[in-house]
């Protein structure tokens, strides 16, 4: 088990996240679903700004889930602050963005980058378009961020 202040974060925030989708499941028409204050006051306690831009991101729109139609594998694109700019996200380990980079792997400063965090509440709360294509389009689509 990982003993690191940053494998605290991830396991608080899964918690958080956990309690977020158990909300949803005794929703089912996903109407109108009142998160609890204290839930969100835990999420923004765990992962700080990131998060409250996280919010903003889902609010806005535009989150797409691509998954891979025989491994399942779900790769992300979340819209950036100004269109067209959007990033590929695979939520618990990478964001094609600047302050993945910058701020989660080079500083450790973060757990995570809004985009991240934008994408796994996306998927909680069933605010992103899923689309099922061919594994081979997941690859060619990472393999386009490397050029």
């Amino acid at each position: 088990m990982n003993s690191s202040p940053g494998g605290c974060v991830v396991r608080a925030g899964d918690a958080c996240f956990a309690e977020l989708q158990e909300l949803v499941a005794l929703n089912p028409n996903n109407a109108n679903i009142e998160i609890p204050d204290e839930t969100l006051a835990g999420l923004y306690l765990i992962f700080g700004k990131n998060f409250a831009k996280a919010v903003e991101v889902v609010d806005g729109g535009g989150i797409v889930c691509y998954i891979g139609e025989q491994t399942g594998r779900r790769l992300f694109k979340v819209p950036g602050s100004h269109a067209p700019d959007f990033y590929i996200v695979f939520p618990a380990h990478y964001c094609s963005c600047q302050s993945f980079t910058f701020d989660v792997v080079s500083r450790s400063d973060a757990a995570f980058c809004k985009h991240q965090l934008a994408a796994r509440l996306a998927t909680v709360m069933k605010r992103s378009t899923e689309v099922t294509i061919p594994d081979i389009t997941i690859a060619l689509m990472l393999l386009e961020q490397c050029a």
